[in-house]
């Protein structure tokens, strides 16, 4: 991650280290780029992001109090508090969706803690290296703050665990399951589904976290915030509405009903205080002892019902139906806004509105169609222009300069374009051995739609 002089002075160099997640491959998802510590990886990295990562890697200790040796990062520069909630955003995203994945296995011999992860913002006090002594601050999760002093090259505190854990190597998340049917799924992190899903797998990884920092009440409240995140709408009746997602996905048994009551009393029972809490084991109405741990069941029992929600997500298809729903006209008065605020950010929310525009209903206006051309046009051309296809420029520009009155017209000239662009699109588009960064694609495949749209809905009857 090579910058410039004048760009360092705008933007902090800041370091995500995952100390006990290592992934030997490297995955680069939605411009998240996580390495693996190996030598000659961090050695191709610039000077100062290579002396500040290797000295943050030692404030780390794992089985034994020994300094971890095999790790994972990322690198980048933050401006300011935006750039810092995209990134944590990512980041929750990214670890809540892995510890889940591995959490989910009964067998993984996985903890919580392998997915933690530090944020560090390199300052000019880092840089001073005639100083003895120096203070990293470090942002556990996004949320805690743990501190880290050096002392002529000695670490102080290092951050260890009262429990033994050592590294956890992924080597596949290419075929992870999770990342494809959440990460990857059509929908976006701003969907309300998604974000109930994500919540939901949030409240079931802390139950596992149990294990070595919490109790096993503590578990339980954790599991049936689970249940209630991924089935609870705003009517009221908690349980209930628990009750009936669970049946809905599990089907309908006499012991299924059974251990519903039983969770919710020792749930109630912990949540209230009673003196004595309910049993832990789930007993059958015609045994005399408890024989399944609450907390194991009800793991295995959410893993069962988000394995069925995402599989029926992913066989019905219906992101397109809900597309659908959204008109043109909505679809072009959000992006004309996010545009006219101007905000860098969110450009890969109008391209995917854009590209959402359908060929079957008339909601936007011709007026309108030609007013947003000339909003949006000029983003495609500056791609253009950075791969020299000046013979598109030519045609998209003709359309930014039209000043006529019949829409016939000015479709000939889209057609014009289109006709160009399409080319370009098809050839420039998929690259798998030079693939584009996934903002480009999101671009190029917006200019595509909209050209072709803006043809058939200058050339249709309707006004």
């Amino acid at each position: 991650m090579r910058k410039s002089q004048k760009n360092l002075k705008k933007a902090n160099l800041t370091i995500v280290i995952l100390p006990y997640l290592f992934i030997p491959k490297g995955y680069n998802i939605d411009g998240l780029v996580l390495k693996p510590s190996f030598q000659n990886i961090i050695d191709k990295e610039e000077p100062l992001v290579k002396k500040q990562l290797l000295r943050i890697a030692t404030f780390f200790r794992y089985a034994r109090n020994k300094q971890v040796n095999a790790w994972s990062y990322h690198c980048t520069y933050l401006k300011n508090k935006e750039n810092w909630f995209v990134l944590r955003n990512q980041l929750n995203r990214l670890t809540t969706i892995l510890r889940y994945s591995k959490l989910s296995e009964p067998r993984a011999n996985v903890l919580f803690s392998h997915f933690d992860y530090f944020v560090f913002e390199i300052n000019d006090l880092h840089l001073d290296d005639t100083s003895e002594f120096q203070y990293y601050e470090g942002l556990l999760n996004g949320e805690n703050t743990i501190g880290f002093h050096i002392h002529k090259e000695s670490v102080e505190n290092p951050f260890s665990f009262h429990y033994e854990i050592s590294p956890l190597v992924l080597d596949d998340l290419d075929n992870d399951k999770y990342l494809r049917g959440l990460y990857f799924s059509q929908g976006s992190s701003n969907d309300p589904e998604d974000k109930k899903i994500l919540r939901a797998i949030e409240w079931f990884n802390r139950s596992f976290a149990s294990t070595k920092e919490v109790d096993q009440a503590d578990a339980i409240i954790y599991l049936e915030s689970a249940f209630e995140a991924l089935f609870k709408t705003d009517r009221e009746g908690i349980k209930a509405q628990v009750q009936s997602g669970l049946i809905q996905f599990l089907g309908e048994t006499n012991e299924l009903i059974d251990w519903i009551n039983q969770f919710w009393k020792l749930r109630c029972a912990i949540v209230h205080g009673d003196a004595e809490l309910k049993p832990f084991f789930f007993q059958h109405k015609k045994g005399s002892k408890g024989h399944r741990h609450h907390v194991v069941m009800g793991r295995k029992i959410f893993v069962r019902c988000l394995d069925a929600f995402l599989q029926v997500r992913a066989s019905t298809h219906t992101r397109d139906i809900h597309e659908e729903l959204i008109s043109n006209e909505v679809r072009i008065k959000e992006a004309r806004r996010i545009l006219q605020k101007k905000s860098a950010n969110n450009l890969k929310e109008v391209f995917h509105l854009i590209s959402g525009l359908k060929q079957d209903e008339t909601s936007m206006s011709k007026k309108d169609t030609v007013a947003f051309g000339k909003l949006f046009l000029p983003f495609v051309v500056k791609d253009l222009q950075d791969k020299s296809e000046n013979e598109i420029v030519e045609a998209i520009e003709k359309i930014l300069k039209w000043s006529g009155s019949k829409y016939g017209d000015l479709a000939l000239v889209y057609s014009e374009a289109f006709t160009k662009y399409q080319g370009f699109y098809f050839s420039n588009s998929y690259s798998i051995s030079n693939p584009i960064p996934i903002e480009t694609s999101f671009l190029r495949n917006a200019g595509y739609t909209f050209l072709d749209f803006a043809i058939w809905r200058l050339l249709t009857f309707f006004d």
